[in-house]
């Protein structure tokens, strides 16, 4: 095992050690993601996990507001349904930036999961400055109107 791989490994482990050992993971070379697929039952469970490890969650109401650079790196992943969700945080000490993608299938019995290390990095400044780039929008509407 290479020494990229034992890292990659280790950047996994902080998400999926916490997730349980329910969940049956494999590499999908097509995101470049760690992906585990997993029935209704276990939503509730693995979502209250997710919501603890991340400091943002985007769903389709908000990722307007998110870095430019985490859209521009996550590309169509970011065109978010109603029930889809990213888990994001910025990179720390050692730690590059994480996305995690929640991906209800359309029947609703089955989800997917996938762990995604990020090549790009974002901080407190780029997630304020989209916040306060969708509020001046808000007030230009409303001044307009």
């Amino acid at each position: 095992m290479s020494h990229k791989q034992t890292r990659q490994d280790t950047i996994f482990s902080t998400i999926t050690i916490p997730l349980g050992d329910e969940l049956i993971w494999r590499w999908e070379d097509k995101q470049s993601a760690l992906l585990a697929e997993f029935s209704w039952e276990k939503k509730q469970h693995i979502l209250t996990i997710l919501r603890r490890l991340f400091s943002e969650e985007w769903h389709k109401k908000n990722i307007k507001k998110a870095p430019q650079a985490l859209k521009d790196e996550l590309g169509e992943l970011v065109n978010l349904n109603k029930e889809q969700l990213i888990f994001t945080q910025p990179a720390f000490k050692e730690t590059p930036a994480l996305a995690v993608i929640w991906w209800p299938w359309g029947h609703g019995s089955t989800y997917s999961i996938r762990i995604k290390i990020l090549n790009s990095n974002y901080d407190d400044a780029e997630l304020k400055q989209g916040q306060a780039s969708f509020i001046s929008k808000i007030v230009q509407r409303i001044t307009s109107a």
